[in-house]
This record gives C-alpha cells, sequence and structure tokens, in this order.
C-alpha cells in the first residue's frame, strides 16, 4: 500500500464540465449528448480545502489538472485553487492542460503570475484559425489566441499540443512557427490513437456531430507519417490473439 506520506504528485479534476463538444471525447457521444454516466460535478474552492489540508500540499512536487472529462477553464474556483496550492508550496510544479476557449485576458495574465517559472499551461489546439474548431467544436479562435498571447505576455511557460488529423496536417509546420513567434517553449504534434470504435475496431473515420446530434465533420485520418504508431499494430495483435480485447485480458500489466 502507499504511504500518505509517500505521495508527491496529484492530479486533480475539478470539473467535468466544458464548452467544447470534441467528437472523440468520452465526455460526449461524438460531439453531441453528454455521456451518460456523468452528471457534471465541480469541486470548489472550499472543496479543495476540505480534501487538501495545507500540510498535505506542502509535501507535493507536482499538482495538474488535465481533464478526462472536463477543462479547468470552465470550472468556476480554478485560478483559487491554484493560488491555494501555490500559497502553500512556493516551489511545487502547477500545469493546465486546456483548450484555451475561455477567460479573459486578466484571468490569464493573473495565472502565469501564480505559476511563476515553476508551472506550465499545455494548450491544446489542433489546428489555426480555420481548421481547430473542426475538431474542437465550440472553440472561438479569438479566445484562444487572446488567451495564448495573454498568458506568454504575462510570463507564462506554455507547450502546444496539435493533434493531427487529414484536415489539419498541413498546417503541422505553419502551426510550430507560430508558436515559436508567440513564444511557446515547446511545440508537439501528437498522432491520435483514437481511430478505434467501442468494441475496440480499428476505422478510417469517425462522423463528428454537435450537440443537437446533427452531422458536422466526417474527420479522417492524416496521411501515414502522422499516424499513430500502435494503431499500425492492430493487424499483427488481432492475427495473434483474435481480437483487441482478448489481447487486453492477455496483455500484463507493470
Amino acid at each position: 500500500m502507499y504511504s500518505y506520506y509517500d505521495i508527491k504528485t496529484v492530479h486533480l479534476e475539478n470539473t467535468q464540465n466544458c464548452q467544447a463538444s470534441c467528437p472523440m471525447c468520452d465526455r460526449n457521444q461524438n460531439g453531441g449528448a453528454v455521456n451518460p454516466h456523468i452528471d457534471l460535478s465541480e469541486l470548489t474552492l472550499e472543496d479543495c480545502k476540505r480534501i487538501f489540508e495545507p500540510e498535505f500540499i506542502k509535501q507535493l512536487n507536482t499538482m495538474y489538472m488535465c481533464g478526462n472529462l472536463g477543462d479547468p477553464i470552465v470550472a468556476r474556483d480554478t485560478l483559487e485553487i491554484f493560488k491555494y496550492f501555490r500559497e502553500h508550496n512556493p516551489t511545487m510544479w502547477l500545469s493546465m492542460n486546456t483548450n484555451a476557449g475561455a477567460k479573459n485576458a486578466d484571468w490569464w495574465s493573473e495565472l502565469a503570475h501564480v505559476f511563476g517559472r515553476m508551472g506550465a499551461v499545455i494548450f491544446s489546439v489542433d489546428g489555426l484559425s480555420d481548421t481547430n474548431h473542426i475538431y474542437r467544436q465550440g472553440v472561438n479562435w479569438d479566445s484562444v489566441e487572446r488567451a495564448m498571447k495573454s498568458f506568454i505576455g504575462a510570463g507564462g511557460r506554455a507547450r502546444w499540443d496539435f493533434l493531427i488529423f487529414e484536415h489539419n496536417q498541413h498546417q503541422v509546420d505553419e502551426a510550430k512557427e507560430l508558436s515559436e513567434k508567440w513564444g511557446f517553449e515547446r511545440f508537439i504534434p501528437k498522432k491520435t490513437g483514437r481511430f478505434m470504435t467501442a468494441s475496440s475496431e480499428k476505422k478510417e473515420q469517425h462522423q463528428a456531430v454537435n450537440r443537437k446530434g446533427k452531422k458536422t465533420a466526417e474527420l479522417k485520418k492524416p496521411d501515414e507519417k502522422y499516424q499513430n504508431a500502435a494503431i499500425k499494430q492492430y493487424d499483427t495483435v488481432k492475427e495473434k490473439h483474435g481480437s483487441m480485447d482478448a489481447y487486453y485480458d492477455r496483455a500484463e500489466i507493470h
């Protein structure tokens, strides 16, 4: 068992809410209706004060928010929660993953001051002004650009993560150049592994819908050089084990 005093890193998911409706995200159904298994819960500052006492925070090296189901920027108390952790541990690493499509310039500037040099924001932005919204449905580019520039302009450390699809693969180099121009420390083109069905079968495209269930874009795999290496092993794994589910059952966990 883990000892309480051995815990040095906390991943805090403070909300199940998100203003975006990304078609391959588990929080919704292909970009449409919200996943019926979630209830859109949110942790307040008071909740976090009750869960994480100052003495516990002092022993941490890292606290980060990387939502599995929600985006921290839509939660009411995200900034105050980061302030609370920083108040009780001035040297710990703080970070957040976000689609960047919410909050005003002052909020982002203040976040940069709270993080200081011991923290960073990972901006998950999959394209430029004419393509980011194809996957990041509901995310406004002007808000994204304002967030990026305000955070970095106030001294914040930032990374740009770029999911590659057929519709944006031609912009990878351009986005990297823009990231350097705007002051990002790193630009990471990411090869998505989500071209799989719920029954673990590979697929070549994914039909997106909006929140009313109306069809929008058909997402397609990028060229081979941008495809996830794990997906390339699908046929070999299936031939050896019979199915992906059979492989999952047999695979050793370290």
